[in-house]
């Protein structure tokens, strides 16, 4: 029978932290009071922790975990150090406290129990990001992904009944069910060879999963129900059916983290002038999980209300923008487009809001996908960058308005990035082209 084994750090996963430090050191930070304020891709871009109302406290709790998993701290000596600040600050025990709603409310706040908690669901989580980046840029050597079971002394069967399962690096299981997925998980995934798995059975959960709900809480206000969504997994075997679903707050990937933003950088590079290459980079970039990653950037930084210098990937140009750039001597390092969370609560996104023309939540959110349609891209000869203009829907939603959204874009840092956007008319673009203020690229 398999020893149980401590989640301890380095031991845990067997790789060089950097990728699981990085992880935790690009988020953003996000204030929440209750636990399911925060759930599945969202952890991938932000830290929290329920109960915390203020940021200094946020920043020390993070601070404290990137320094464990710097020089390898256990637990306990991660708590002995971090506990007396937090008792020093008031976030330890029971408390009556004011609530976001300003009213007063019996609450948990720190205690050894939450603080296993939050060690544990943080290393896993930034171990398993580092290790999903290293399977990735593995892939096309060990392309077949198996779900191991760490045995522990009350195991969850569910997990343990995964213990083997095989599937493809790419099948739709591992964009919501890469381990941990559930809190205390200490379940891993390890990359397999066409060799290694010669004769095992290879499953696929493609058309096998559907959604389910589950009540999760109730509204402090109006008493509803809370309910989050997840993914359920029924997948065929030879003997029968692989039943799995995360937990509720786990229906997410490590793919939506800024660790795969580089991934995609950098294999963007390679694609320079090969089309067909950029085309499967752009669909990556807005595959479902991809998508979720940015929606959670743009609520993150809407909710926290001001600049973290946090990105988000939302599209590649195309060959024609880089040939064309290359014409007027501008380097193009990558092809990968971004956007910076100071246009969304900034003084540009302030500047917009009070003028009316700044984009709608719905037109931030949906981004990506209209980046890979734009109706015109043209140079814009004086600021010396490219305009990608795309269409708006009037208020009804029903039928296109007389305006674009005007997404302004320069090399900066190495990657195409956007540096504007708001709406104009676009009679003001036609009559710029008239007196070639603007040159038209595609």
């Amino acid at each position: 029978m398999p020893t149980p084994q401590k989640p301890e750090l380095n031991a845990l996963f067997n790789l060089p932290p950097a990728d699981a430090i990085d992880y935790l050191k690009k988020k953003g930070f996000k204030l929440g009071w209750d636990w399911h304020e925060t759930l599945d891709n969202a952890h991938s871009r932000a830290f929290t922790v329920a109960k915390i109302a203020k940021i200094d406290l946020l920043q020390d709790i993070r601070k404290s975990l990137i320094t464990a998993l710097e020089t390898g701290q256990s637990f306990d000596k991660w708590k002995d150090q971090l506990e007396p600040t937090l008792k020093e600050k008031g976030w330890w025990g029971r408390k009556t406290v004011i609530n976001p709603e300003g009213r007063e409310q019996e609450v948990q706040l720190g205690s050894v129990r939450r603080l296993r908690t939050i060690y544990d669901t943080n290393m896993q989580s930034a171990f398993a990001a580092g290790r999903y980046k290293a399977m990735i840029l593995g892939a096309e050597r060990r392309p077949y992904w198996e779900w191991r079971h760490i045995s522990v002394k009350n195991p969850r069967l569910d997990h343990k009944a995964l213990d083997g399962l095989l599937l493809r690096y790419d099948d739709p299981f591992w964009s919501v069910a890469y381990p941990p997925c559930k809190f205390g998980c200490k379940c891993r995934v390890t990359a397999r060879s066409a060799r290694e798995v010669e004769g095992k059975e290879i499953l696929s959960s493609e058309g096998h999963q559907s959604e389910v709900t589950e009540i999760i809480g109730k509204d402090r206000n109006t008493g509803a129900d809370i309910v989050a969504k997840r993914t359920q997994f029924n997948i065929p075997t030879k003997d029968g059916e692989l039943s799995f679903s995360p937990a509720p707050g786990f229906n997410g990937s490590p793919a939506t983290s800024h660790l795969i933003d580089k991934v995609l950088s950098d294999r963007a590079i390679k694609y320079l002038g090969n089309e067909q290459g950029l085309n499967l980079i752009e669909e990556i970039v807005t595959a479902p999980n991809r998508l979720k990653g940015h929606e959670a950037f743009i609520n993150n930084a809407l909710s926290f209300g001001k600049t973290q210098k946090q990105t988000s990937t939302v599209g590649v140009i195309k060959s024609s923008e880089v040939d064309f750039l290359k014409s007027k001597n501008v380097t193009v390092e990558s092809p990968i487009m971004i956007i910076s969370d100071h246009l969304l609560v900034g003084q540009k996104a302030n500047r917009h809001g009070s003028a009316g023309n700044a984009p709608t939540i719905q037109e931030w959110l949906t981004l990506p996908q209209h980046l890979k349609k734009p109706d015109q891209v043209v140079w814009d000869v004086s600021n010396e960058s490219v305009l990608f203009l795309l269409p708006v829907l009037n208020e009804n939603q029903t039928e296109y308005s007389d305006e674009f959204l005007k997404l302004s874009v320069r090399s900066k840092n190495g990657v195409m990035e956007i540096v504007s956007i708001f709406k104009v008319q676009k009679k003001a673009i036609k009559d710029g082209l008239k007196a070639k203020f603007y040159e038209v690229i595609r």
